[in-house]
């Protein structure tokens, strides 16, 4: 019994070590196209600097990343973000402000601490308030968080607040994205409690502390690649590097996976690779790829930058900013590593990453190296006054690798689900259909494997 996943980053590896977990007699190979297993987890690790190269958070309210770490032995190796560097600023007309306490992505639960926030005006205050009296939404298809918000609390804090926070996830505009199945647990305020603030309220991870929501986000010492590195010595040589694959079809017996050195037989595929470039390999009936292509993808890139802290005008002293689209900069975000996480630059100095694009502006990553990083340091410039040289700069892009989920995502995935159950021996991996975190995709890996071992027994 053989089974092929197609795709070695973090999906197709967590698909793997779940079959293998799930279907302990089968022969299992990973095919990856690059000379490198791991995909959008990726860490550099130069004179002291531990510099992500892709995902650099991983929220621990889905368990699955904690608890496939914990079974592969790196519990000792988890870290969280500093304590006392928890929270983060938003831009306002050029300047840093405090988000304020108890604001979870795209709500307040703290309403004292917004009504003293300059960040809204007083009218855009007092609409917000107005969610303690407002009745039930309407039961709709599928709102988009942009129009539920609104809704709930009007057009300035969906613009200086619950926007860039929600770009900062997702890199798409909020009208957009589908609250449904992004964000489910406002509808469910909503419904449970009328008043998503009073619901937010009553649940106590907003009433700990001001960075209660940042506290629940880890890493490892060494970086994200750290999960990689473990699942890769788990799977040994059933991983080929430099085998890309140029199409999946079904035969009477099983699947066909062609490479570019010749067919591979298979009783069961996993494909664990993105919704796209999955319409491209298949041959299952053109019905299932325009589903597949219908899927939305975003593109941004990163500009991560080194200085003395002597060299900062201003302290380090939370996770990094945002920046509302309605600012009209390319700056999308910035993450201040070295004092968000521990150990993460040597002594004595900083370690800023920039986050360029978003929001519909995905042309930059046609940008060359040196206008990424003129861009980024423009940005810095203005909201941080930072003027000095940086001693170090590494630019990454990212094309087409971040799943946008628009309105009636959740009855498109459906139907691509419901397409599958009819492919015995066929599953998907990874953030196109229900979740784009960390552990989301893990969970999509082991959603896989749960498919093929009910599919070959």
């Amino acid at each position: 019994m053989k089974v092929v996943v197609v795709g070695g980053g973090l999906a197709g590896l967590s698909a793997a070590y779940s079959v293998r977990s799930q279907v302990p007699d089968a022969e299992v190979v990973v095919l990856e196209a690059s000379n490198r297993a791991g995909g959008l987890l990726r860490t550099e690790h130069v004179d002291g600097f531990v510099i992500e190269r892709g995902a650099e958070s991983i929220i621990t309210s889905k368990p699955a990343a904690l608890e496939l770490a914990m079974e592969l032995g790196l519990e000792p190796r988890v870290i969280r973000t500093r304590k006392e560097n928890r929270g983060a600023y938003v831009v306002r007309s050029g300047e840093l402000h405090r988000i304020p306490q108890g604001f979870s992505v795209v709500a307040p639960g703290a309403p004292w601490a917004l009504a003293r926030s300059p960040i809204l005006s007083p009218a855009g205050k007092a609409r917000a308030a107005l969610d303690f009296a407002l009745p039930r939404g309407k039961d709709a298809p599928d709102e988009s968080l942009g129009r539920f918000v609104r809704r709930r609390f009007g057009r300035e804090l969906l613009e200086r607040l619950a926007q860039p926070m929600a770009a900062g996830i997702y890199g798409a505009r909020p009208d957009r994205l589908s609250l449904a199945a992004t964000m489910p647990r406002f509808l469910e305020l909503e419904r449970e409690n009328r008043s998503v603030t009073l619901g937010l309220m009553r649940r106590a991870d907003t009433k700990a502390s001001a960075g209660a929501r940042y506290g629940m986000f880890i890493n490892f010492d060494g970086g994200s690649e750290v999960l990689i590195d473990a699942l890769v010595e788990r799977l040994g040589k059933r991983i080929q590097r430099n085998r890309s694959v140029t199409g999946v079809r079904r035969t009477g017996r099983g699947w066909v996976v062609e490479t570019s050195e010749g067919g591979e037989g298979a009783d069961a595929v996993i494909l664990a690779v993105s919704a796209w470039r999955v319409a491209d390999l298949i041959d299952v009936g053109d019905d299932l790829a325009s589903e597949l292509r219908a899927i939305e993808y975003g593109s941004a890139a990163t500009v991560t930058f080194a200085w003395r802290e002597s060299e900062l005008s201003r302290p380090l002293d939370a996770s990094g900013f945002v920046v509302p689209a309605v600012e009209s900069r390319l700056v999308l975000a910035a993450t201040w590593s070295s004092a968000k996480w521990p150990g993460r630059a040597p002594e004595g100095m900083a370690l800023i990453r920039v986050f360029l694009g978003g929001n519909g502006r995905d042309e930059v990553v046609g940008f060359d190296d040196d206008e990424l990083s003129r861009i980024a340091r423009r940005g810095l410039r203005d909201l941080m006054r930072i003027r000095a040289t940086p001693s170090l700069q590494r630019v990454d892009r990212y094309v087409r690798v971040m799943p946008r989920y628009e309105p009636r995502h959740l009855d498109r995935a459906t139907r691509i689900e419901s397409f599958l159950d009819a492919l015995p021996g066929l599953a998907f991996a990874g953030g196109f259909l229900r979740g784009v975190g960390v552990p989301d995709t893990i969970r999509s890996g082991a959603r896989a494997a749960s498919k093929i071992a009910a599919d070959l027994t």
